[in-house]
């Protein structure tokens, strides 16, 4: 809306009209110079008000809808206090030519790739991606016979090492790369993160990473692994019922990978590892970074890999993809291994439309996503389609939920705020979309196919 006259530009206003009204008098006989007094005066108006368009008139369907959530408390919260929740957006609509080509055309909100936030488990869709690219750069380089479902084992040589080679939970009771992104997709296991970790080493992950164009992203370290150097990787073997296929020693890795981002240092106080209470920001420049930008391009990569140039994609199968989608995409109940129970229902990694309900969905509506939940960052990254009504779109965003600005003290905004937002997002995304004239209606049957 245009802000209302101040005292100045009143008078100014008057001044000019009064101007105005001696050019007309003058220039009653002379039409041409008399319209371009009035063309001079219309302007001035306009500048006057400001000159800001609406959300309407510049096209912005992004602005419509997040004006539209305003209309809600927690909406209007969030918008409310953009310093308080850090909140980035990204909307992509995906039109569709007569080949059904995907053409891209992305609205985005306070949009930053040099303000930091912490990325949590997103850092865990990366290393899927680069786990599948290495077992098939193996395998095309002297390990036939080496897959995603081949057996490995984990070694130990150091005290903060750990010894890994046996999982209740995954087919055959051994571990794979194929049931570690089973785990990091369905329920967003740490563990397998880990594992994913030790297999690729930290400088093989941010080489590819930066070679493929992710040039705001760094993963330097694990999860939940107090005292760990993270510049050691544990040597690892794949075998069969043969024996050995491919083993690789323990590598030392000294490069130092800097966080190129701003504004890492948050809040007013932290929790240390030992309880107390640090009255100054926590600095997070340690850690890992994954702007929201990167993490949509990446999304799209998996999702649309023929819109990529050939050398900034993830060298991957067919089944690859087809393998990634199921996982991405069902809900934790219908995972073959490992068998959830009810603790993860249907929203448990979908904030986006369902994070704020334990409701059973009909699965008519599918997010093929990756979440991140850590330090009172929400951050969801999502594909969304609608089989029945031939809808699809991108949707990311992250927010910052530390109300008191206190961090590693367990105690965030996420079920009050958070989850509320993003899902009632998604949904106001969604319906936005429902409405949205298609010249061609996507074939979303590989989708379908992939989530049987």
């Amino acid at each position: 809306m245009p802000k209302p006259f101040g005292v100045q530009k009143v008078k100014v206003l008057l001044y000019d009209f009064s101007a105005l009204y001696g050019h007309l008098c003058r220039y009653k006989q002379h039409p041409m110079r008399l319209l371009f007094c009035l063309i001079f005066f219309t302007g001035l108006l306009f500048s006057c008000s400001g000159g800001k368009k609406t959300a309407q008139q510049t096209g912005d369907p992004l602005h419509v809808i997040l004006s539209g959530l305003k209309s809600e408390a927690v909406g209007r919260e969030v918008l409310g206090r953009k310093n308080r929740y850090e909140l980035q957006v990204i909307y992509t609509q995906i039109d569709r030519d007569a080949k059904g080509r995907p053409l891209f055309k992305s609205f985005t909100y306070q949009l930053d790739s040099n303000r930091y936030f912490y990325p949590a488990s997103m850092v865990k869709m990366p290393l899927a991606l680069l786990s599948l690219e290495k077992i098939n750069n193996l395998r095309r380089s002297g390990y036939p016979s080496l897959s995603r479902n081949t057996a490995y084992r984990i070694d130990s040589l150091r005290p903060f090492q750990r010894t890994f080679h046996v999982d209740p939970t995954a087919p055959g009771g051994v571990p794979s790369i194929a049931h570690d992104i089973r785990e990091v997709f369905t329920v967003s296991d740490n563990l397998a993160y880990n594992r994913m970790f030790e297999f690729l080493g930290r400088d093989y992950i941010n080489r590819n990473l930066q070679e493929k164009g992710y040039s705001r992203t760094g993963i330097v370290h694990r999860f939940n692994y107090p005292g760990r150097d993270n510049r050691y990787a544990s040597p690892i073997s794949f075998y069969d019922a043969s024996g050995t296929i491919f083993r690789e020693k323990e590598r030392f890795e000294n490069h130092v990978w800097e966080n190129p981002q701003t504004h890492t240092a948050k809040g007013r106080a932290y929790r240390d590892t030992s309880g107390k209470l640090v009255r100054r920001p926590f600095d997070m420049k340690a850690k890992n970074w994954f702007a929201l930008g990167d993490m949509e391009k990446m999304l799209r990569a998996i999702m649309f890999p023929e819109t990529v140039p050939e050398d900034r994609r993830f060298l991957l199968t067919a089944e690859d993809y087809t393998f990634l989608w199921h996982y991405m995409g069902i809900f934790p109940r219908e995972c073959d291994f490992p068998k959830y129970d009810s603790v993860y229902y249907d929203g448990y990694v979908k904030f986006f439309l369902f994070g704020d309900s334990k409701k059973q969905q009909n699965g008519t509506v599918r997010v093929f996503n990756k979440v991140g939940e850590a330090y009172g960052t929400l951050t969801d990254v999502a594909y969304i389609v609608d089989f029945d009504h031939k809808v699809e779109f991108i949707l990311a965003a992250t927010l910052l939920c530390n109300p008191d600005g206190v961090f590693n003290d367990d105690k965030y905004d996420y079920d009050q705020t958070g989850f509320p937002f993003l899902a009632d997002l998604g949904r106001r995304v969604y319906e936005y979309e429902l409405k949205r004239e298609r010249k061609v209606r996507p074939d979303l049957e590989k989708l379908k196919a992939a989530l049987r």
